[in-house]
């Protein structure tokens, strides 16, 4: 009887650790998915602030532009998302019965010597060639449509040609800006839809390599919107000097301002 009551004893204990051990690796899955959940959170984050783009570039509101090209940098360069990551690797490998990552997910990142960037991109010069076709366009459409030779005189031609021209060319000047701005949603939407689904992809799964390039490329792509907001800048800049009131408020503002400074200098 005393062998039998010592079977029983050792079984309960036994039932008692698993049920210990189910527990603990319940909480460890609940801690999982709710930091998982909180790098996702980020891919709605970015679509978010594409819309906001859109917005503000509608309304020609470089401040809140910039503004908000520095966020999208922050939002896929961020020191406490990474810890966050490293906490979840960790948890899946405890989870799992394997080695824990010797090295963080920044440290990773650091070693990544090449990393093939994809991301939307523009530059001034493809711009201009854009610009300069369009005009070319235009030029070819008014000849094709109104160089008929029934002019009454070369002079009453060459208005009418460099009135549809004039046109042509500030609405160019507008799309241009408006294209150069257009880059900084396209960069939000690339990193969401194509490189945070890498991340979260990986992260379910444990794949720290699939992780760490993916948050490579989007650090990449983040830290180029800076850089596409100059570009917008400068090609806001020419259209407000073709047409002041083609920005609306803000052309408005400027140039009230603008009187302003031209005022403080007479005195």
């Amino acid at each position: 009887m005393g062998e039998i009551a010592d079977q029983v004893a050792r079984l309960e204990r036994l039932a008692e650790e698993a049920q210990e051990a189910l527990k603990l690796s319940e909480r460890i899955g609940e801690e999982i998915e709710t930091r998982i959940e909180e790098v996702e959170g980020v891919y709605g984050a970015l679509l978010n602030l594409s819309g906001e783009f859109d917005t503000y570039i509608a309304d020609h509101d470089y401040m809140a532009v910039e503004r908000s090209a520095y966020e999208l940098q922050g939002l896929v360069d961020d020191r406490s998302l990474y810890r966050t990551i490293d906490v979840v690797l960790q948890l899946i490998t405890l989870q799992d019965g394997r080695a824990i990552p010797g090295s963080s997910i920044e440290q990773r990142m650091e070693e990544i010597r090449k990393v093939e960037a994809s991301h939307p991109a523009l530059t001034e010069e493809e711009l201009d060639r854009e610009f300069n076709r369009t005009l070319e366009q235009a030029d070819a459409t008014w000849r094709s449509i109104w160089d008929d030779g029934t002019w009454d005189s070369d002079t009453s031609r060459e208005q009418h040609r460099d009135d549809h021209l004039y046109e042509a060319r500030q609405e160019a000047v507008a799309d241009r800006a408006l294209r150069a701005g257009r880059v900084l949603m396209e960069l939000c939407e690339y990193i969401a839809e194509t490189l945070w689904s890498d991340v979260t992809g990986g992260l379910r799964t444990g794949d720290a390599e699939r992780v760490t390039r993916a948050l490579k490329a989007a650090a990449i792509a983040g830290d180029s919107a800076p850089k596409a907001y100059k570009l917008y800048e400068v090609k806001l800049s020419e259209q407000y000097e073709a047409n002041p009131y083609s920005l609306g408020a803000v052309g408005e503002q400027v140039m009230a301002f603008e009187s302003w400074v031209k005022t403080q200098d007479g005195d």
